[in-house]
Order: structure tokens, then C-alpha cells, then sequence
């Protein structure tokens, strides 16, 4: 290495070295914040990877949009499963809530229980299993896993509530100082259930959003330009802790650092029995750390 080369270098490698510990730093936020971020991609406890949403996004719009992976990015085969499937999504459901205003909404949870349709008081695009003007179902009685046949990436749109109407954080009622609207933070909770080689699991992973953009008071999603009601589909709220005691988790997550077995019949795979997927983490922290020791040392 010439001299000129040298000198280069060393001019370059400070700014190198701080982008490399910038990174490295950016990645352990994301851990400490109980997010496994990569390539943009949210990975739950469970089998399924969150494409949309990001963590702490300003939403707003007609529409909330939830878009998640069911592949594993291709790792595990879709539905239809056989009954003894070892490994795979069987259920999703979706909620939004938060501990501020009380609110515990359904978003989508596959099933007619638990809907008060009301022909008299909501349009009726958002009843139950109804189509809203856009040609989707408003979530709610769609089985996720059911939706879209053969895309890996399940789409969830949701069409915002009379209640979450308005423009920035929570509106104050100026007489007595109160939240005259229920927006603000919130959690878009998702409940996996899922077998991984064979044993069933069941979890719940909370990713926060904030209801803080523009949401009109008319819709395009009905004919009536009405929104579908919070009152139709609030829900107890579970604190925290009843929340994890109702969870069974897997010790690490299933494609970081897990071992995926997919086998039975009927898998969408090519040849028969079963094989293992060995999923390590997929983190460029230490090649970063490697790289910027060898910089302090070239340095």
C-alpha cells in the first residue's frame, strides 16, 4: 500500500468507522425495542412477518392497511392444510387497541361471533361478510388465511370508525378539557395460532401505531359516505398481563434462530416426508463490528 493510499484511507475510515457504529446502533435499537426489523420485514413471535405497518407509522387515510407475510418468505407452504400438517399458520385474527382511550376494536377476526350488525344504524358495505364500494371486505368476517388464494402476503384493509374521525392527535372538548375523539396511540394486535413441527402455539404480537394523520368524516368505502361504527365492534381490554398469560410462545423465533420442520401431506412441496429449515439470524451486526476493527486498525 502506497503512502497516498494510506493517507487516503485514513482520512476515509473515521467517517467509515461512524457509519458502521451508527448501523450497529440502529440494529440494537430495533432489538431493544422488542422489534426484529429486517430488510424492512417485522418478524413476530409467530409464523407470520409483518410487511405493513411499520412500528410508530402516522396512520390515517379511508383506511388502515395491514399487510402480512404467511410464507416465512417462502420458508413454509400455504393453506390448505392437511390435518396433520407439522408446520404452518392455522388462524389470524386482528385488533386495535389502546390503553389511553379504552378501545379494544376488532379488526378482523374470521368469524360472525361477536358482530352486532345493525342494519338500521351502519352501512351496510361494512356488515358482515358484505364488500365495501372498493370491491374488498372490510376485514371482519374474512378468515385471513382465506383471503387472496395463492398469494403469500395476506392484505387486511380496514376502513377507519366514526370515533378515530379528525385531523392530528385526539381533539380536546374545550368546555371541559376532555378527549372529544378516541385518536391518539394505538396497537394493531395480532393473534397467531400455528403448529411448528407438530406442536401447536399461540401468540400475541402488538405493533404500535400512531392514529394521528387526516381520517375524513365521510368514507369512499359505502354508499352513504357513512363510516362503520366503534360501538359495533369494541370489546373488553385485556390488560398486559392477561394478555401474556393467554399466549404459548415458542422459546426463539421461528426463523431466527429456529428449526422449521415441514412435513405431512399435501404441502404444496415437491417430493414426499419432511424436511428441516435451519434459520439463522440474519443480522450484518457482527461483519459491521469485524469491519470496523479492521478500520482501527488499518487507521
Amino acid at each position: 500500500m502506497t503512502t497516498s493510499m494510506v493517507a487516503a484511507w485514513s482520512c476515509r475510515a473515521p467517517k467509515v468507522l461512524l457509519c458502521l457504529i451508527f448501523a450497529c446502533y440502529v440494529q440494537a435499537t430495533a432489538t431493544a425495542s422488542n422489534f426484529t426489523i429486517v430488510n424492512g420485514q417485522i418478524y413476530t413471535p409467530g409464523l407470520g412477518i409483518i410487511d405493513a405497518p411499520q412500528p410508530f407509522t402516522p396512520e390515517g387515510g379511508d383506511f388502515l392497511h395491514v399487510a402480512i407475510d404467511i410464507s416465512g418468505d417462502g420458508r413454509i407452504p400455504q393453506p390448505p392444510y392437511p390435518s396433520d400438517v407439522d408446520t404452518g399458520i392455522l388462524n389470524i385474527t386482528m385488533f386495535l387497541f389502546s390503553y389511553s382511550t379504552g378501545l379494544n376494536l376488532t379488526i378482523s377476526n374470521g368469524t360472525s361471533d361477536g358482530w352486532l350488525n345493525d342494519t338500521s344504524a351502519e352501512a351496510p358495505e361494512f356488515h358482515c361478510n358484505s364488500t365495501t364500494t372498493q370491491g374488498f371486505q372490510n376485514a371482519g368476517c374474512e378468515e385471513v388465511m382465506a383471503q387472496e388464494s395463492g398469494s403469500t402476503v395476506k392484505h387486511v384493509n380496514w376502513a377507519w370508525p366514526d370515533c378515530l374521525v379528525g385531523d392530528g392527535d385526539a381533539d380536546k372538548d374545550t368546555e371541559n378539557g376532555t378527549n372529544s375523539t378516541a385518536r391518539g396511540s394505538y396497537n394493531v394486535s395480532i393473534h397467531q395460532s400455528f403448529r411448528i413441527n407438530g406442536t401447536g402455539y399461540y401468540t400475541i404480537f402488538n405493533l404500535p401505531i400512531e392514529v394521528t394523520n387526516s381520517i375524513p368524516n365521510d368514507t369512499q368505502l359505502s354508499a352513504s359516505k357513512t363510516r362503520p361504527l366503534c360501538a359495533l365492534r369494541n370489546n373488553p381490554l385485556q390488560n398486559q398481563t392477561s394478555q401474556d398469560a393467554s399466549a404459548s410462545t415458542p422459546s426463539s423465533q421461528p426463523y431466527l434462530g429456529g428449526n422449521v420442520s415441514i412435513g405431512g401431506e399435501n404441502q404444496n412441496e415437491s417430493g414426499a416426508g419432511s424436511r428441516s429449515v435451519d434459520c439463522a439470524m440474519t443480522t450484518a451486526a457482527p461483519m459491521l463490528l469485524m469491519v470496523a476493527l479492521v478500520s482501527m486498525v488499518l487507521m
